[in-house]
C-alpha cells in the first residue's frame, strides 16, 4: 500500500525512521503468514487519511528482516514501534485498533496551525483637491 513504507534494510531504517526527526514513525513488525497482521491494514489506511496534516509517517519492516526486529519472529500478532527523532517511544502488541488510534494521535501531535490570513492590500488614499 502506497501510504506505508516497507523497510527492506537496516540502511533504509536508519535513514527513514531513526534520522528523520519531528515526526512520529510508526512502525508495524509483521510476519508474512500472520493473519492479525495483514487485519490492521485498514486501521493503518484510516489513520493515514484522518491524520494526513500531521508530521507522522508509516512504516512496515518484516520481523525476519533487521536484526533489531528477530526479536519478534514467531510472534502471532502484530508489533508496532513508535518512534520520535530516533527514539522509541511506545509499543503495542496485537490488533488492538482504538489503542493504536488514541495512541497515534497523542504522539503525533496536533496538526500544524495553518498560516494566518494575508491582509488584503490597502486602498491608496484619495488625493485632496
Amino acid at each position: 500500500m502506497a501510504f506505508i513504507t516497507e523497510i527492506a534494510n537496516e540502511a533504509q531504517w536508519k535513514t527513514e525512521v531513526m534520522e528523520t526527526p519531528g515526526q512520529l514513525q510508526v512502525v508495524e513488525v509483521f510476519q508474512s503468514w500472520c493473519g492479525p497482521c495483514k487485519a490492521v491494514q485498514s486501521t493503518f489506511k484510516k489513520l493515514y487519511f484522518d491524520l494526513n496534516d500531521r508530521p507522522l509517517k508509516f512504516f512496515s519492516v518484516s520481523a525476519e528482516k533487521l536484526p533489531l526486529t528477530k526479536e519478534y519472529v514467531g510472534k502471532c500478532k502484530p508489533i508496532f514501534l513508535f518512534f520520535k527523532d530516533g527514539t522509541q517511544v511506545e509499543k503495542i502488541e496485537g490488533v488492538q485498533a482504538p489503542q493504536l488510534n488514541k495512541i497515534v494521535t497523542e504522539l503525533s501531535g496536533k496538526p500544524p496551525a495553518a498560516a494566518p490570513p494575508v491582509a488584503a492590500p490597502a486602498a491608496p488614499a484619495a488625493e485632496a483637491s
